[in-house]
């Protein structure tokens, strides 16, 4: 699923800022950076308000006017600040910590394989290794596929060499006009007695064993 950059989702909570409707469809129909912009525009309403603190000092009068021409607002009398909110603002205007202001940056995904329609049509997906905190995962995509008629869901597997062991990692979820599927995998899984990856069309007749109806395959990095 595609997510707006940290500068959009900035940019989505500023009051004078024009609406990218791309960005604005996705908010509705996505609840987490529906609710980072909602945080956003909570810190740049306490920013514009003023409220503070007993203990805070006010910003220099510099930056003030930065931000109140940002925020396309009349400059107004200084008044004592949150510093966690000035500093929030600040670095949200300045294009320098919006990454900060939506959170940690999501771990980054390293390729781990290519996958290839197996009848040679077009349909085509990719692989990714995330390790977030230790905890591995497989992020798989692919679109363009056309399953068979009877097919009940996509199923994703691990297969050893000539397809001798097989270790089913899960069901793919549609996503738009592809699919998509995050799995987790032990740290410990020898991935080098697995090195390739196979989705499959599968039905729900009570078997658990591959379908043995490949649709998509790719060799690991």
């Amino acid at each position: 699923m595609w997510h707006p950059d940290p500068d959009q989702l900035a940019l989505a909570a500023l009051p004078a800022e024009r609406r990218d409707p791309d960005v604005e469809a996705h908010l509705r129909g996505c609840p987490l950076c529906r609710g980072h912009v909602e945080s956003l525009r909570r810190t740049v309403d306490l920013a514009v308000s003023g409220r503070a603190g007993a203990d805070d000092e006010s910003p220099p009068e510099r930056i003030w006017t930065a931000i109140t021409g940002e925020l396309d607002i009349a400059p107004a009398p200084r008044r004592r600040w949150l510093v966690p909110a000035l500093a929030a603002v600040v670095a949200l205007f300045a294009g320098l910590g919006a990454g900060w202001l939506l959170g940690a940056a999501a771990p980054a995904e390293r390729p781990l394989a290519t996958l290839a329609a197996v009848d040679g049509t077009g349909a085509a997906g990719s692989a990714a290794f995330v390790d977030r905190d230790g905890v591995h995962e497989i992020v798989i995509r692919i679109d363009g596929v056309i399953a068979p008629p009877d097919t009940d869901y996509l199923e994703v597997w691990l297969m050893s060499p000539a397809g001798s062991g097989l270790i089913s990692l899960g069901a793919l979820a549609r996503d738009g006009g592809g699919y998509e599927g995050t799995f987790t995998v032990p740290a410990d899984l020898p991935m080098d007695r697995f090195p390739t990856l196979d989705v499959s069309a599968e039905r729900f007749d009570g078997d658990s064993a591959h379908s043995q109806e490949s649709l998509l395959r790719g060799a690991l990095l």
